[in-house]
């Protein structure tokens, strides 16, 4: 039986994220928000193809297979919130604003579709 993948199409929001950090990387505000929100866009899809994968797996498979995509995933975006931070001046509140815009959404959504 074929795994299902997680539905939509990842790279339109992707590519249109990272085309506005570079339209407002010299704009201090902006261009926290548009790394912020590019990283957390990546990070949820990543999750969410972890989660479906891991959904196929023994317990102790999927167990082990979180762990490691959780520090891989976490790892890498230390490094390229680091890698922006230092060569950008990013402000670090609208960084963490964008960061938090795919969760709130999430969670927004399903509040939504469960009344």
């Amino acid at each position: 039986m074929e795994q299902p993948r997680p539905a939509g199409k990842p790279w339109i929001p992707t590519i249109a994220i990272a085309a506005l950090f570079l339209v407002f990387r010299n704009q201090p505000l902006w261009a926290g928000f548009w790394i912020g929100l590019l990283v957390g866009v990546v990070n949820w899809y990543g999750l969410a193809n972890a989660a479906h994968k891991a959904v196929w797996l023994t317990k102790e498979q999927a167990q082990r297979y979180m762990l490691l995509n959780y520090m891989v995933r976490y790892g890498l975006r230390f490094v390229v919130l680091a890698i922006a931070l230092i060569c950008y001046e990013l402000n670090p509140v609208t960084l963490l604003v964008g960061l938090t815009v795919p969760t709130v959404v999430a969670v927004f959504s399903y509040r939504v579709k469960t009344r």
